[in-house]
């Protein structure tokens, strides 16, 4: 593939024509990238020494967002609210409600001291049916809620020096920086990192690099941009699928981009002009690109079991 005039050699590692591939997560100590097809409520493992995709049974869990728990469990967010898994299928469920609210998860962030963030949306087929809210969620269980009105949450990822937070809204066309209390987890300061034009992709999936670069998977926009701490676009690669869901750095060295995209289409207005769903490949596939770049590990949740 080929972005601003830079070659990109995107490997595709497995075409389970994920409806929508998400959450990719990867685990140092099993050398294997972790994802989910959100929309089948399943979770797959990439083994980075055989090279095997294993489907993993959750049980029917639905998993949007997932963390490592420091036990070894995995945390699992999704429309059922937030649970602790393991991989024989057991599980222990987290939170479910919150003031009489039910908990519908997307992506979720693993924090210092074990905590953890986690964002929530209500859509029905083409619109928001109330807008959700950012939490903070800490490791006993008690949440808080950090922001709220945000239309489509998304992606959420630590500046390396973790004094700010990034967060996605994805219909809005925004992803903000929040400063975060290095006490206590608390978010306050919020200001528009990025406005993305109408003329490109959503923002989706986030993460950010060993050098505080920002990267953002861009849903309808077959591409990834990486933006520098300015909210300056320093690059873009091209993805060969529209519908790009978020990314996530790995392997043995933190220079291996993984990529998830989805195969079931989303027809609403937030598509850029021009866009033809008829035309163009959507997704489904995962991706591993390398580069001379290196990520960062994520935290683990410290959640009893």
């Amino acid at each position: 593939m080929k972005s601003d005039g830079v070659a990109y050699n995107l490997e595709t590692l497995a075409s389970n024509n994920d409806r929508c591939g998400e959450s990719p997560l990867w685990d140092a100590a099993t050398q294997r990238l972790l994802w989910n097809d959100m929309n089948a409520s399943l979770v797959f493992s990439y083994d980075l020494k055989s090279g095997q995709v294993t489907t993993l049974n959750t049980k029917g869990l639905n998993a949007a967002g997932m963390a490592l728990n420091q036990t070894g469990e995995l945390v699992l967010a999704g429309a059922g609210g937030l649970h602790l898994w393991r991989e024989s299928g057991e599980h222990r469920t987290l939170l479910t409600r919150h003031n009489a609210e039910t908990l519908n998860f997307n992506d979720i962030l693993a924090a210092p001291q074990g905590r953890l963030y986690a964002g929530t949306w209500y859509w029905g087929t083409q619109e928001y049916q109330k807008t959700g809210k950012l939490y903070l969620i800490e490791t006993d269980g008690s949440i808080s809620i950090q922001d709220e009105g945000i239309e489509l949450s998304n992606g959420l990822a630590l500046s390396p020096n973790e004094e700010i937070l990034y967060y996605a809204d994805s219909t809005a066309r925004k992803i903000y920086a929040y400063r975060v209390n290095p006490e206590n987890g608390t978010l306050t300061g919020r200001r528009v990192f990025v406005a993305v034009p109408s003329t490109e992709g959503m923002p989706d999936g986030l993460t950010v690099d060993a050098h505080g670069f920002i990267w953002s998977a861009q849903w309808y926009g077959s591409q990834i941009v990486r933006y520098d701490p300015d909210g300056t676009i320093e690059r873009s690669i091209a993805v060969p699928a529209s519908q790009v869901t978020c990314m996530a750095f790995g392997g043995k060295d933190w220079n291996e981009l993984y990529i998830t995209t989805a195969s079931e289409d989303w027809r609403t207005r937030f598509s850029p002009p021009g866009y033809d769903y008829s035309m163009i490949n959507l997704g489904g596939d995962l991706y591993r690109m390398k580069l001379d770049i290196q990520g960062k590990p994520e935290h683990k949740t410290q959640f009893a079991w």
